[in-house]
């Protein structure tokens, strides 16, 4: 965790950086401000290894056991490849049929595993966004309010997941099995909807008009990243962090990620007000550290595209 933090590799945590890996949209940057300093116990104006486990292990409970646990499985898929690697080669169709068995068997049940944590994840979420705007207080994180809308176009549905027709979702324990195919269920629901209704998943026909016209095109610009498998958790974490500090500027109008179908590429897509805020969006701390994250996680450089778009496309539709 704390090597993910420290994105220049120099043993400390700046506040810069700490507030960055650690932004959650629900902890302001004077909370999160606050937040290191009380970590920084010794007063060095940075956060070091120490300090930062001092901190967590007083309020890991139940999850110490649990990091533990994802420590001694993923030193063990690691190994596991290894052995696949050498037995599927050289092995009979017997023994590769068995491998491909395990290795598929191995993937549902972590991906079970996932599932429910994501669900818990989720439903805090929607539950904190609820509370606030209960309480009628804006948000200056992932959860800010665009044009309405109580959550970013991604919030409700960040998981980032292959999409292969014809498989099940994987099985889970009875209430996080309900509750998640009730979400699901829903999500489906509103999508039927939109696509009936010919609408589009985000509207900037307000803005634009707030515009008068001026604003006639919007960038559009495309990103696909070949992700190296043993770096696949590193940088789901990173473009986790990208899409909700990416969403949070208020000229980027949208921003989605899509998995395909091989589980290690990704393609992002983000609009831009104007070429001119996306190039000053390359010098943003939040750009600066995801570029950091893919030197190291992938397998090939990425292949970046962009094009002008007619605004009018994002309004299309309506009648």
């Amino acid at each position: 965790i704390f090597r993910r933090a420290d994105k220049n590799d120099d043993g400390k945590l700046s506040l810069e950086e700490f507030q960055l890996f650690f932004a959650d949209g629900v902890l302001n940057e004077k909370e999160l401000e606050d937040l290191f300093h009380t970590i920084d116990s010794d007063n060095t104006n940075h956060v070091d290894t120490k300090e930062l486990c001092d901190y967590f292990v007083e309020h890991m409970g139940d999850y110490e056991d649990v990091l533990a646990s994802l420590e001694t499985l993923n030193h063990s898929v690691l190994k596991a490849m290894g052995y696949t690697k050498k037995v599927y080669e050289g092995g009979s169709h017997v023994d590769q049929f068995v491998t491909r068995f395990l290795l598929k068997e191995t993937a549902t049940q972590i991906q079970s595993l996932l599932s429910s944590v994501e669900s818990a994840v989720e439903a805090i979420e929607e539950q904190t966004c609820q509370i606030r705007q209960n309480h009628g207080k804006p948000s200056h994180g992932a959860t800010e309010t665009w044009y309405g809308s109580p959550t970013p176009p991604y919030a409700a549905n960040h998981k980032l997941m292959a999409t292969e027709p014809g498989k099940s979702l994987p099985s889970v324990t009875e209430d996080s099995k309900e509750e998640g195919l009730e979400a699901q269920i829903s999500r489906l629901a509103e999508l039927i909807g939109r696509l009936e209704n010919k609408a589009l998943w985000f509207d900037l026909q307000q803005r634009l008009s707030d515009d008068e016209g001026t604003n006639m095109h919007l960038q559009l610009v495309r990103q696909e990243l070949a992700v190296c498998p043993e770096q696949l958790s590193e940088f789901l974490d990173s473009l986790r962090q990208y899409l909700r500090g990416t969403a949070g500027a208020g000229t980027c109008f949208h921003i989605a990620a899509v998995r395909l179908a091989d589980g290690f590429t990704f393609v992002i897509y983000e609009f831009w007000e104007t070429e001119e805020e996306w190039k000053r969006h390359l010098q943003s701390p939040v750009c600066k550290a995801f570029r950091h994250v893919k030197v190291d996680t992938l397998s090939q450089p990425e292949a970046l595209s962009r094009i002008s778009v007619p605004a009018v496309w994002c309004t299309v539709g309506r009648d």
